[in-house]
């Protein structure tokens, strides 16, 4: 049964739909455009959400890939992963709960009542990554670092808001996406460059409010929602990221790190239809982060500050586009931290917890490798806040994330 068809079943009684389109996104099939207010990135890395969505001065894994390919330098042996990420808003979980408790005879109003004022997300990532670091020295004197990412991201989001004419929020996106990237140091090690190439296949339908009136007297949801088609259409786009990251001398003991990064360059822009205005375009995405990077015998330290989208020309951003003041500094201020316990390599300890701020939210998270000396397989757990209304401040929404990789 298709989603629409699922939907229409809101004419008959309201409770059912709710429970059906939870079911559906559990199964990871569509996904949402994320509201005007959120900074919305794809393929965020969960270490990186614990560690309040830092990334641009440190970068270990594939996620360097996404936020600064320069990072790849970072990476000390090869790495193969098959991670499959899993997040969920908290109020999901909530109403997961409730609605288990609902008896038969609940009413439409029962439902609406629990459901009013709540955000249902759901997020789901899979994909394989392959980072592989090129010995160089005898010709060179340099490393080469070579990185791959491919795979699906999904996101669905479903809101009911205005108790007195009741509205819902819906909409969804489905990403395919390719990245290559490779990294190099140069001048003896002191600047990191990189560059990668970046696909996206996307299909997205933005997030759409309809009254609960129009949604129970239309036979056909497609209308009042848009429609991706069955199967899916998706449409490609292709885009470029740079990155440098200085190594800083003068602090060698600290091991600190400072980075540049230029994402969609040349912007994101799709291949649409004459008469179509999704998905939408992207344009270049500027930032800067410092991080620092002590070691203690089996104890591993990461202390990371990023500040995103410098020129505020991110798509999602249009608040602060109009409205340049402190608070979308904070808005654009990610703050993080790490301790990891005895080391495996470059980029994973035995057990780590991590916690920053994202956006002025408090995040944290832990990583916890069970073989102990090698990746086989990686748990990683975060939990973050991050803004979904239009204004400073509006609709934080708190999201929990699991990540299980099956690598090497």
């Amino acid at each position: 049964m298709s989603l629409f068809v699922t939907m229409s079943c809101l004419r008959y009684h309201i409770r059912y739909l709710f429970v059906s389109v939870i079911l559906l996104c559990l199964g990871g099939v569509f996904t949402l455009q994320a509201q005007t207010g959120e900074l919305r990135r794809p393929v965020q890395g969960i270490r990186n959400l614990g560690m309040g969505n830092t990334g641009i001065g440190l970068s270990f894994d594939e996620n360097a890939l996404f936020y600064n390919p320069a990072g790849l330098v970072g990476v000390d042996k090869i790495l193969v992963g098959f991670p499959f990420l899993f997040e969920v808003s908290e109020d999901s979980v909530s109403i997961v709960n409730e609605i288990s408790k609902l008896s038969g005879s609940s009413t439409t109003a029962d439902v609406v009542e629990l459901l009013m004022g709540k955000r249902v997300h759901f997020r789901n990532l899979i994909d394989i990554n392959v980072i592989m670091p090129l010995g160089l020295e005898q010709q060179f004197g340099d490393l080469m670092t070579f990185g791959a990412a491919g795979g699906f991201e999904t996101q669905f989001d479903l809101a009911v808001r205005n108790p007195v004419s009741i509205e819902i929020e819906f909409g969804f996106r489905l990403d395919r996406f390719s990245n290559f990237g490779f990294a190099m140091p140069i001048a003896r090690g002191r600047w990191l460059v990189g560059a990668g190439v970046e696909t996206i296949e996307r299909c997205d339908i933005p997030l759409t409010k309809a009254t609960i009136g129009k949604i129970l007297s239309t036979t056909n949801l497609e209308e009042t929602f848009g429609s991706c088609g069955n199967p899916p259409v998706l449409r490609r786009a292709q885009t470029f990221n740079f990155g440098f990251q200085r190594r800083l001398e003068t602090a060698s003991a600290m091991k600190m790190i400072w980075g540049m990064s230029a994402y969609n360059v040349g912007g994101l822009k799709f291949k649409r239809s004459d008469n179509e205005t999704n998905p939408s375009d992207q344009n270049l995405e500027l930032g800067t982060g410092l991080s620092w990077q002590p070691s203690w015998g089996p104890v591993r330290m990461l202390y990371a500050v990023d500040l995103r989208d410098l020129t505020l020309k991110h798509a999602d951003d249009t608040y602060c586009q109009s409205n340049k003041g402190t608070d979308c500094i904070w808005k654009r201020l990610h703050i993080g931290t790490e301790f990891g316990f005895f080391p495996i390599d470059s980029g994973a300890s035995t057990f780590a917890v991590r916690a920053g701020f994202n956006q002025g939210y408090f995040t944290y998270g832990f990583e916890f490798n069970p073989f102990i000396f090698f990746r086989f397989l990686n748990i990683q757990y975060a939990v973050y806040k991050t803004e979904t209304g239009e204004k400073i401040g509006d609709r934080p929404d708190k999201r929990r994330v699991l990540q299980i990789n099956l690598g090497f």
